[in-house]
């Protein structure tokens, strides 16, 4: 405790007994905005002590009751004084509830009452998220992952806050493997000012996809930032720039805000490819902040710069308007310095006389596939000098033609990952992840697991590649019937894929598939095995069996708001409606999930019971 806070504990206590016995604080929300989106992903609860008070700033009351003894108390009451409000608000989205380490370990064994304290107030535990402050060090580790392990199986959800700062946060982010991180307000405030802060977000990032969390930047106050922010990958934000804290929190943002967003990029389309966040995809992202000189530079001066250090490979040349006119190219200057009479006549001149005005030169937005075709008719002994990134014409960075080859592998190798190689739809990843940002939004949508049926043996009549034309027809059966606005399309894998449909004629929509499929699957036979409606093949036993045609049949869910947890829980419920649906014979044909859950008392409006019935 700092040593001003120590000397007036006495009459802090007094007034934190007041405060603790009245509830006299308030409670603030914050909304945390998806920026890809445009759109308010949760908020988080900020308590702040009586205005005339001592104990007004957080960091005043938390830790005079710490010093009291009365921390966990004053937490709990903090919570559920956060819940009630939060439902009298019927604010949409996630609750984010800071917690210490104190509270959370005082916890333990209490997680089946605390589950349902939450149910009692009408809040889903997946609908709120235990922030972990580190303000306070975490003294028993196991304890703490005990308790946060008995949590979520109750649905619970896990943030790391304030990384960067505190006590051992990578280390506790190993531990702990929370379901968000919050990268501390210092990393973000003047990002776009300091390449060594998007250097640490890129890590944190990259990370971040490896343990499966999402990221949040905390403290974004400037557009710039935000920019900045959205180009490296960050899809979650929290700032000034985007809502204050407020007691009573708008439920959407300000008209201002969300054109701000959407002039920062367009809206993300539901069956757009995901991208990982790591991905290098511009030029902005391969831009380093480097050396640069002017025309008043002597040709001398630049030769000692290239020859005291080593790795310094090329430097741009700037006008008055710091625009590029040229670059400096180490391998170039240091030739040109050792050539007779340098010194005497060139030395002394301006360093203009040394430059290549052929540089390559990008923009920001510049594709990664531009860029390598660009310099696919490169010198070799230029490769290493790389080439210039500007803004608006400005100079914006340098980069390095390595990185640039090393982040189309890359882009590669991620593509591999997250996109399905024969059709190019998104991959298990990306479907877990528009799955799971469907559910954390609290939105209705209607899911359908689409299988070919008889598959098989039509791959083993008519060969695989012919089964892969078969695939790929099936695929673009899907995208065509989508809305590419409100449905997403999935390859599983396989002859396996999977629609979410945001659309409200839905039915239509699958039912036009079925049609579809059905009359252009025809041209993938002959015509004897048209007439006779199958073929011959031999099963496993070296049996002969007759299999039908090919056929598409679809297991098809309707999730209301809060009926699931996440992807993995969307996944097994719909084994029984794929299987009731592939049991069946005939035409392509899909079933629809009718029965809901015994809290379920109607169908949500989004979806309608209209278009239930017409599934049918």
């Amino acid at each position: 405790m700092a040593p001003q806070l120590a000397h007036n504990a006495a009459p802090l206590f007094d007034r934190l007994d007041a405060l603790i016995s009245r509830a006299e604080f308030d409670i603030h929300f914050q909304p945390l905005v998806d920026i890809e989106r445009a759109s308010i992903l949760g908020y988080e609860a900020l308590t702040r002590g009586p205005a005339d008070s001592a104990l007004h700033s957080p960091l005043v009351l938390f830790e005079t009751a710490a010093l009291a003894g009365r921390l966990v108390e004053l937490e709990r009451l903090v919570v559920r004084s956060a819940l009630r409000r939060f439902r009298e608000l019927c604010l949409p989205g996630q609750l984010f509830l800071n917690l210490t380490a104190d509270t959370l370990l005082a916890a333990e064994g209490r997680t089946d009452q605390i589950a349902a304290e939450f149910a009692a107030l009408d809040m889903p535990p997946s609908r709120v998220v235990i922030e972990i402050t580190e303000t306070r060090p975490i003294l028993q580790p196991e304890r703490l992952s005990q308790t946060l392990l008995g949590l979520r199986r109750h649905g619970f959800v896990v943030a790391l806050d304030d990384l960067g700062e505190g006590f051992a946060s990578l280390k506790r982010w190993m531990d702990i493997r929370p379901d968000y991180v919050k990268i501390d307000r210092h990393f973000i405030d003047g990002i776009a000012q300091e390449p060594l802060k998007q250097q640490f977000v890129r890590s944190i990032l990259e990370m971040a996809a490896s343990s499966g969390c999402s990221v949040i930047a905390e403290g974004l106050e400037q557009h710039s930032d935000l920019h900045v922010l959205k180009r490296l990958g960050v899809t979650i934000c929290q700032g000034y720039l985007l809502a204050r804290p407020a007691p009573v929190p708008r439920s959407h943002l300000r008209p201002e805000i969300s054109a701000l967003l959407c002039d920062e990029a367009q809206p993300r389309r539901a069956n757009q490819a995901f991208q990982p966040p790591v991905a290098i995809t511009t030029a902005a992202q391969l831009a380093r902040r480097g050396p640069t000189v002017t025309a008043d530079v002597k040709a001398q001066a630049v030769v000692d710069m290239f020859t005291s250090n080593e790795q310094l490979y090329a430097m741009p040349v700037l006008d008055a308007a710091k625009r590029p006119i040229g670059i400096l190219r180490s391998l170039q200057v240091l030739k040109r310095s050792s050539e007779r009479f340098f010194r005497e006549i060139q030395a002394r001149r301006s360093c203009v006389e040394l430059l290549d005005r052929q540089a390559l030169v990008f923009d920001v937005s510049t594709s990664l596939r531009e860029m390598s075709e660009a310099i696919a008719n490169l010198d070799d002994r230029l490769m290493v000098d790389g080439f210039i990134v500007t803004r608006d014409g400005e100079y914006f960075g340098s980069g390095r033609t390595s990185d640039l080859l090393k982040a189309v592998s890359d882009l590669q190798v991620c593509s591999a990952r997250y996109a399905n190689p024969l059709t190019q739809l998104p991959g298990n990843v990306p479907i877990d992840h528009h799955l799971d940002t469907l559910v954390a939004e609290g939105q209705s949508f209607v899911v359908a697991a689409w299988d070919l049926d008889n598959f098989k043996p039509f791959n083993d009549i008519y060969g695989y590649h012919r089964g892969d034309e078969l695939i790929k027809f099936t695929a673009q059966t899907l995208t065509e019937a989508a809305d590419p606005q409100l449905d997403f399309v999935g390859h599983i894998g396989g002859d396996d894929f999977l629609m979410v449909l945001g659309s409200a004629d839905w039915p239509k929509r699958l039912q036009a598939i079925c049609a579809a499929f059905d009359a252009g699957v025809r041209s993938f036979f002959s015509p004897e095995h048209i007439r006779s409606g199958g073929y011959v093949t031999l099963n496993r036993q070296n049996q002969a069996l007759f299999t039908p045609l090919p056929t598409l049949s679809a297991g098809v869910l309707c999730a209301r708001a809060g009926q699931f947890e996440g992807a993995h829980q969307i996944s097994a419920a719909l084994a029984e409606p794929k299987r009731i649906a592939k049991s069946d014979s005939g035409p392509s044909r899909f079933f629809v999930e009718r029965r809901q859950p015994p809290d379920a008392t109607r169908a949500p409006a989004a979806l309608g019971a209209l278009g239930v019935e017409a599934a049918a």
